[in-house]
């Protein structure tokens, strides 16, 4: 495997299209933030608990080599304000957003993580896509945790399109297919930074998309 493999962001919003087929057998050590929100100041993250959902009642458990997630526990709802045309909005929402997409990425339900995003936005909605149909066909995720931390304030140059700076952190990712064979899409906990662009529009914060800051 590539020491220096990329995520699957970092290739659909870097430009690098690379093979990363491996055959792996990964189970990392319990994960305590099942939803991981976006990273605060100290750099620990968020954390929300709630009703769980899953295949039997019970206890969070993580995905391993033998089946995914079970009881993943849904992201309250956003804090208040997450709607506002203010600095403070925009990272409540971003906060809000990180928790549903690893809430997607361990049970292959990105519906409310697309309620943040605009509908051009192709490289997310691209990934989406992708995990949710390998749910589809019987597979799942091990690990793939992510979180962004905001570095700075937002800023816009014409009060329409914003944009704010993140520190991007991931848990390795390993996508595991009905028949056992898995993809892994980075070799270990990595880091890099990204911009986002977001428009206030309907009364709301959209992603419009993403990139990685070179």
């Amino acid at each position: 495997m590539n020491p220096n493999a990329l995520n699957r962001r970092s290739m659909l919003t870097g430009g690098t299209l690379i093979s990363l087929g491996t055959m792996l057998a990964a189970c990392a050590p319990h994960d305590t933030t099942p939803t991981g929100g976006a990273a605060t100041a100290s750099g620990a993250a968020t954390t929300n608990s709630s009703s769980s959902t899953g295949n039997s009642a019970g206890e969070y458990r993580k995905a391993d080599a033998k089946g995914p997630a079970q009881n993943v526990p849904k992201p309250n709802v956003p804090e208040d304000g997450y709607r506002e045309k203010t600095a403070d909005g925009i990272r409540k929402t971003m906060d809000a957003w990180n928790q549903w997409i690893n809430y997607g990425i361990q049970t292959g339900d990105y519906s409310k993580a697309r309620e943040f995003l605009s509908s051009t936005n192709d490289g997310e909605l691209k990934i989406y896509r992708e995990i949710e149909e390998l749910y589809r066909r019987g597979g799942w995720v091990i690990d793939g945790i992510q979180y962004f931390k905001p570095v700075g304030e937002p800023w816009t140059e014409d009060d329409q399109t914003y944009r704010l700076k993140t520190r991007h952190e991931w848990d390795q990712e390993t996508d595991v297919e009905p028949d056992g064979r898995q993809e892994t899409w980075s070799s270990d906990k990595q880091e890099e930074t990204y911009i986002f662009a977001l428009e206030h529009r309907d009364g709301r914060w959209q992603i419009l998309y993403s990139q990685i800051d070179v």
